[in-house]
């Protein structure tokens, strides 16, 4: 049987298909390919993590007392620790070093765990003493012993403004009016709150130079107390003496009110003290002269 011949024309298409399959196939691959590596790239994309960036606060170390400071303490016997403050929060005037201060008195108060400020310090060893500070031109600080009555169970304390009392056994006289103290039992802090547990046994006060004379005078005449005013008060006592008789009523005996005699302390305001019954006792007026029988 004779052999089939194929056409040119046939085997021309037949060819075309081929290459065409061999085009689509390469396609494919190539998309293959292409869609995978683009897949792995998202994938890979999703998965990168960046580091964050978070705005903080540039920070400075600031010494702060680890206790809270009296006044009138030596910085070198205080304990401090440093805290870290964001440095726009640090207030203006704020020691940043300590060591320059270290021989520097507190003339205030000093918060626990908060800046201090160079202004709240003595840096002149000379001047570093809370009580001289407080004292005006002119006046003078004495120093008085107490208890608890004389002291007002314990208010009477720096910042006080109390009357001086004199206790003998013949009665009550008012030596001073309107005194301020300075500090109690050495310390010239007020008392902040109600329960403070201690009443000072010594009291310095600041008065005028008439007044630290009256009082000096009659301290050794019996007890010192006070009699603790409010700040506003300006008024005077109607009073200034008052003699134990007048609790029984008895009338008191000629013999007991003769003044037998006379001292005047000249100065600003005179201090005049009249001698009655062998005691001086404070009055306003100069006592007229005895007249003697048969004068």
């Amino acid at each position: 049987m004779p052999a089939r011949k194929t056409s040119p024309l046939r085997r021309r298409r037949s060819n075309q298909n081929l290459f065409g399959f061999v085009l689509l196939a390469a396609a494919i691959v190539v998309s293959s390919i292409i869609f995978s590596r683009t897949g792995e790239e998202q994938v890979r994309a999703e998965i990168v993590n960046g580091t964050p960036v978070v705005g903080q606060f540039d920070t400075v170390n600031i010494p702060v007392p680890y206790e809270p400071v009296t006044a009138g303490t030596i910085l070198h016997d205080v304990k401090f620790q440093l805290v870290a403050f964001p440095r726009h929060q640090v207030p203006k005037g704020a020691v940043f070093d300590i060591e320059p201060y270290r021989s520097s008195m507190a003339i205030a108060p000093l918060p626990a765990n908060l800046p201090i400020f160079a202004k709240n310090l003595s840096v002149n060893p000379s001047a570093s003493n809370p009580v001289i500070e407080r004292i005006p031109e002119g006046m003078r600080a004495i120093t008085v012993k107490v208890d608890a009555t004389g002291a007002v169970e314990g208010w009477a304390s720096s910042g006080a403004i109390v009357d001086v009392l004199l206790v003998t056994g013949e009665g009550t006289n008012v030596i001073a009016e309107k005194v301020k103290i300075l500090s109690a039992a050495r310390s010239v802090n007020p008392i902040q709150n109600s329960s403070s547990k201690s009443v000072p046994s010594t009291v310095t006060l600041l008065v005028s130079q008439e007044q630290a004379l009256a009082i000096t005078t009659a301290t050794p005449m019996g007890k010192v107390a006070f009699a603790l005013r409010s700040l506003g008060d300006e008024g005077r006592w109607a009073e200034r003496r008052y003699h134990k008789d007048r609790l029984s009523g008895k009338p008191a005996t000629s013999e007991e009110h003769r003044i037998t005699g006379y001292a005047r302390i000249e100065g600003a305001t005179p201090k005049r003290f009249a001698l009655s019954g062998g005691k001086w006792i404070p009055t306003e007026v100069e006592p007229k002269p005895l007249i003697q029988r048969g004068e």
